[in-house]
């Protein structure tokens, strides 16, 4: 049983006419009897009821129309969804976020992408422990990232936005009322970094910037994620170098003071890997560069 007799029998039982069905499906008659005689005896019985006059749905016919209306919507459904999932306009997508992108471009992704994508299924997975490495092994479809140094030739960089560098200090300390703060103002001042391989960039950053200020501030790598060194700072064990978007995130205790000197910008993009060419990336594509204009 095919697809197309289905068609056929459905044109037949509406029109209760072989010659009307025939015209509707573009078809002639004699061709059209056939594919019924033949349907019917796959099926083991009879449709229709047929005389010279009229033609009738036995009650297994008028059974058998339910289902076949059925099964055709649902095949025409499943079509219609392979299409927009080859298209990128439906599926499961991805999203790998590291934890500082949270209170910065995070959120306007998600929200751009739902709004202009609502049938596709947006799963967000949290880089915090290996960085790009979900990335590259294919855990994830693209990852938002905060580009502290180079990205590795492996993998695509799309920029969406930059935000300037601000040092995160606890409320209490001299430096938190300054309007700005430089690196040789915390030569004496415990520097909080990353402790695992997720913030070894963000780390390298850092620890270029203070070399370049001529200071040899102490490094405590203790926190694993961004939140958790801002609860550091908070809890007075030192400062740390965040973007000024980490305003929108309260943490009792912690004053953001501009880092004037050196004055520093951060990207803020999304990694994709190297020369992806399917419908997912070229949908991320898309919204990274209509959120960069949104915002730019």
């Amino acid at each position: 049983m095919e697809l197309r007799q289905l068609e056929y029998f459905l044109a037949v039982a509406d029109e209760l006419h072989f010659g009307k069905a025939a015209e509707r499906l573009h078809l002639a008659e004699q061709p059209l009897g056939y594919q019924i005689r033949k349907l019917e005896g796959e099926l083991g019985f009879k449709l229709f009821e047929r005389t010279t006059r009229s033609v009738a749905l036995t009650p297994a016919g008028a059974s058998f129309k339910d289902d076949a209306q059925r099964i055709l919507a649902q095949s025409e459904r499943a079509a219609d969804t392979a299409r927009r999932i080859a298209k990128g306009e439906a599926g499961v997508v991805r999203l790998g976020y590291e934890s500082s992108t949270v209170v910065s471009v995070l959120p306007d992704f998600v929200r751009l992408f739902r709004a202009e994508y609502p049938e596709i299924d947006l799963v967000l997975v949290e880089h915090s422990k290996a960085g790009l490495e979900p990335l590259a092994a294919g855990d994830t479809d693209a990852c938002l990232v905060t580009r502290f140094t180079r990205i590795p030739s492996a993998f695509e960089y799309l920029p969406i936005m930059a935000d300037d560098a601000v040092v995160a200090i606890s409320v209490e300390h001299p430096l938190a009322q300054k309007p700005g703060v430089s690196l040789a103002d915390l030569a004496d001042e415990p520097f909080l970094g990353y402790a695992d391989a997720s913030g070894e960039s963000a780390n390298r950053f850092m620890a270029q910037l203070v070399e370049r200020a001529g200071t040899e501030a102490p490094v405590r790598s203790e926190a694993d994620t961004f939140t958790a060194l801002l609860g550091l700072v908070s809890a007075r064990l030192g400062f740390t170098i965040v973007t000024s978007s980490a305003r929108k995130l309260f943490v009792y205790d912690v004053a953001y003071v501009p880092l004037v000197d050196p004055a520093v910008s951060v990207d803020y993009g999304l990694a994709l890997r190297a020369g992806t060419q399917t419908a997912t990336a070229e949908t991320l594509r898309l919204i990274a560069e209509h959120l960069k204009s949104l915002l730019n």
